[in-house]
C-alpha cells in the first residue's frame, strides 16, 4: 500500500469519526428534526386528499393542519379534565375504597381453609389510637423539610415544561416549513450526488415517504381498533365510568410501543376506585390486559409490523437502543426510525451495492434441525410470501402441510 492510498484511507476513516461525532452532538435538535419531518407526513395525508377535491395546496395545508392540532387539543382539553376530576373523587374516596378493599380481601381469605393458611392475617387497627402531640410536632417539622428540599426540583420541572413548550413549538414551526415547499429539500440533496444517481436517489425518496406514510395510517387505525374495543369492553359490556376517557387514552398510548400497554392502568384504577363501586378494579384491569394482550399480539403486528417488515426482537432491542440515546422522545419515534432506517438499508445498501433486488432467499431445515439455503427451483410462494421449507433424508423437498 502506498503512502498516497494510506492517507486516502487515513483521512476517509477520520471524515467518518467526525460525522458521527457531530451527529452524536446535535441529536437532539436532530431527533427534533426526525418528528416534524414525521408530523409534515401525517398532514400531508389529508392534505393530500383535499387537493384531490380540488382544493388549492396552501389551503388545503392549513385547514389540515388546524383540523389535526385542533383534534388533539380538543382531546386534551377533555381527557386531562375528567382525570383531574376522577383523582379529586379518588382522594375523597379513599377510606371507603381501603375498606372495601380489604372487605373483600378478609372474604376471599375467609372462602377456605388453603387460603386462610395461605394468605396472612391483616393486623387489628385500633379505633382508639392516636397521636401524641410531639409525635404531631414532630411530623410537621419533617413534613415542611421536605418541602423544601424538592423545592428546588419542582422549580427545575417547571423549566423541563417551559423546554418541551418550546421545542413543540420549534418541532411545529418546522414541519410547517417541510410541508409549504418539500421538493427543496429534496432538490438539495441531488446536488451532493453525481447526476448518474439522480434517478435512484428520487425514487428512494420516494420509498422512505410511503414508508413512513403507511406507519402512520397503519397506526391511525390501530389506535382507532383499540379506543374502539376499551369503550365497547369496558364501558358498555362491564359498565366502567367515564370509559370514553379510557378508550382515548388506550387509543393515544398505542403510540408508544411496549410501554404504552401499560399507561392507561393509571386512568382505569383512578376512575374505578374513585367509583361507588371500587371493586371493579378487580375486574376492570384483567379486561383491559386482556384488550391490550389482544391488541399487541394480533392487531398491531398484523397492521403496523406485518406492514412495515420490521422483526419484534430487533424493534425491542433498537427501542432499548434508540431511547439511551434520545430518550422519552427517542422510545415515542422508534418504530418509525427503524422503518426509515430498514428502508434506507434494504434500497442503498442491499439492492443497489449488494445486487440483491431480484433475489429470493429462504432457508429451510434438515432432520437434524439444521439451516440450509434451499435453490429457487425449491421455493413454493403463496402470494407475495415464501414458506418455510424442510428438507427431507434425501435433500429433496419437504413441504409443511398447510403449504
Amino acid at each position: 500500500m502506498t503512502f498516497k492510498e494510506f492517507f486516502k484511507r487515513f483521512l476517509a476513516v477520520l471524515f467518518v469519526l467526525l460525522l458521527w461525532a457531530g451527529i452524536w452532538a446535535a441529536r437532539s435538535t436532530l431527533i427534533l428534526g426526525f418528528a416534524a419531518a414525521m408530523i409534515a407526513v401525517g398532514i400531508s395525508i389529508p392534505s393530500g386528499w383535499l387537493q384531490g377535491r380540488g382544493l388549492r395546496r396552501g389551503w388545503s395545508i392549513a385547514l389540515s393542519t388546524l383540523g389535526i392540532f385542533a383534534g388533539l387539543l380538543l382531546l386534551i382539553l377533555f381527557v386531562i379534565p375528567q382525570l383531574v376530576i376522577g383523582l379529586a373523587d379518588l382522594f375523597g374516596n379513599v377510606p371507603s375504597a381501603i375498606r372495601a378493599v380489604l372487605d373483600v380481601y378478609q372474604s376471599v381469605r375467609s372462602s377456605g381453609d388453603f387460603l386462610q393458611n395461605a394468605l396472612p392475617a391483616l393486623p387489628e387497627a385500633s379505633e382508639n389510637t392516636t397521636i401524641a402531640p410531639e409525635r404531631a410536632r414532630e411530623i410537621l417539622n419533617q413534613l415542611v423539610d421536605a418541602s423544601l428540599a424538592i423545592a428546588p426540583t419542582l422549580l427545575g420541572g417547571v423549566s423541563t415544561v417551559v423546554a418541551v413548550v418550546v421545542n413543540i413549538v420549534f418541532v411545529l414551526f418546522i414541519s410547517i416549513f417541510f410541508l409549504v415547499e418539500p421538493k427543496i429539500y429534496v432538490k438539495a440533496s441531488l446536488f451532493l450526488l453525481p447526476k448518474r444517481y439522480h434517478e435512484r436517489a428520487v425514487h428512494v425518496w420516494n420509498e422512505l415517504y410511503h414508508t413512513v406514510r403507511m406507519w402512520i395510517t397503519s397506526l391511525s387505525l390501530s389506535i382507532a381498533i383499540t379506543a374502539g374495543l376499551v369503550w365497547f369492553i369496558l364501558g358498555v359490556v362491564l359498565g366502567m365510568p367515564n370509559a370514553i376517557v379510557v378508550a382515548v387514552f388506550a387509543g393515544l398510548a398505542t403510540f408508544v410501543p411496549n410501554v404504552g400497554a401499560f399507561l392507561p392502568l393509571i386512568p382505569i384504577l383512578i376512575f374505578s376506585l374513585a367509583s361507588d363501586n371500587p371493586v371493579q378494579v378487580f375486574y376492570m384491569a384483567p379486561a383491559y390486559l386482556a384488550i391490550q394482550l389482544f391488541e399487541s399480539n394480533v392487531i398491531t403486528p398484523s397492521i403496523v409490523k406485518a406492514e412495515l417488515e420490521i422483526p419484534p426482537g430487533a424493534l425491542m432491542l433498537f427501542q432499548l437502543l434508540i431511547t439511551i440515546a434520545f430518550g422519552a422522545l427517542g422510545l415515542l419515534l422508534a418504530v418509525p426510525m427503524l422503518a426509515v432506517l430498514v428502508a434506507l438499508v434494504r434500497e442503498v445498501y442491499s439492492y443497489d451495492l449488494l445486487g440483491l433486488r431480484n433475489e429470493q432467499i429462504a432457508l429451510g431445515t434438515d432432520r437434524e434441525g439444521k439451516l440450509v439455503l434451499v435453490d429457487k427451483e425449491q421455493i413454493v410462494s403463496i402470494g407475495e410470501d415464501t414458506t418455510t421449507v424442510e428438507l427431507n433424508e434425501t435433500g429433496s423437498l419437504a413441504l409443511p402441510e398447510d403449504a
